[in-house]
């Protein structure tokens, strides 16, 4: 039997290993040669291809957490937050304002991540823009705050000149009505067309429940909670804080009639937006759910 010395070992070892190493190299080299040669158009499509995911999935944060404030196109609500299609806010004005000096992607971000506590103009707008990044007690992730930002950028060339920063103050409540004992303030001489309005479904129908659950948790969790306490993400940067739905002695002070009105048209000086824009069906849907979390019909 040909046995083989330490040293001829050796030496068939390193053979080996120099042509492990070759074929590694060509085929790296293979790799390297076909991206490098690669088309920069095809480079550019790729490229696009990216940025196009990343602002259909911006969209549909901005359509799930944003439009109950700054309406479907970023044209802002009255009196509940400004415009966001506007040139101030992507030609460095706005961020120069308020002494940034980073960025307008950055800018965006920060907003997004943090929130912004004390409103920049509480005297026109009641929303305040609540924290949405994890680390600050928000829902989205770095990726997803990210996304919904090249979606707000998407918006750039067509923003109008705006100048959202002057105005129709919020508008002052009408005198207060009398006290009515038991009934919430925002009830107090609750007139036409929503004083008597009655619901369409009955409030123990447990289909049009299920519905109003899948519009709460899409549209009303961040306020008032998964489970309707107003212990939601955005609740820690609130004042006054998301009424507890699930408080039977809060929600008896809340009639019908008036719970629809709130949900409609919001509440001035709150955080709560109107949705009436979304249509009666949606009101009482997620009306019928909310009063389900309480008992109180």
């Amino acid at each position: 039997m040909i046995t083989m010395s330490t040293r001829q070992k050796l030496f068939f070892a390193l053979i080996c290993a120099l042509l492990t190493c070759s074929v590694l190299g060509v085929i790296a080299w293979g790799e390297f040669s076909d991206d490098a040669s690669e088309n920069p158009s095809a480079r550019q499509q790729r490229a696009r291809a990216y940025a196009g995911r990343a602002i259909e999935t911006g969209a549909e944060l901005y359509s799930r957490l944003c439009v109950r404030c700054h309406n479907a196109r970023g044209e802002g609500i009255a009196s509940v937050a400004p415009a966001l299609r506007r040139k101030d806010l992507f030609d460095g004005r706005r961020a120069r304002e308020l002494q940034w000096t980073g960025s307008i992607e950055a800018f965006l971000q920060n907003t997004l991540r943090a929130g912004r506590p004390i409103p920049s103009r509480a005297d026109l707008y009641s929303a305040r823009m609540p924290a949405w990044d994890r680390e600050f007690g928000g829902t989205l992730s770095a990726s997803q705050i990210e996304a919904l930002v090249a979606f707000l950028l998407n918006w750039r060339e067509g923003a109008a000149e705006l100048n959202v920063w002057v105005g129709v103050p919020v508008p002052a409540r009408t005198p207060t009505p009398a006290p009515q004992a038991g009934i919430a303030r925002v009830c107090w001489g609750l007139s036409a067309p929503y004083a008597g309005k009655q619901s369409p479904y009955q409030l123990n129908d447990r289909t049009i429940i299920a519905q109003g659950k899948q519009i709460y948790d899409d549209r009303c969790a961040a306020c008032h909670g998964a489970s309707g306490k107003g212990d939601g993400p955005a609740a820690a940067v609130l004042n006054p804080k998301p009424a507890n739905l699930t408080d039977p002695n809060f929600m008896r002070t809340l009639p019908i009639d008036c719970h629809f009105f709130v949900i409609a048209e919001g509440v001035r000086g709150t955080a709560m937006p109107p949705w009436k824009s979304l249509g009666e069906d949606f009101i009482w849907k997620v009306l019928v759910y909310t009063r389900s979390l309480s008992g109180v019909p």
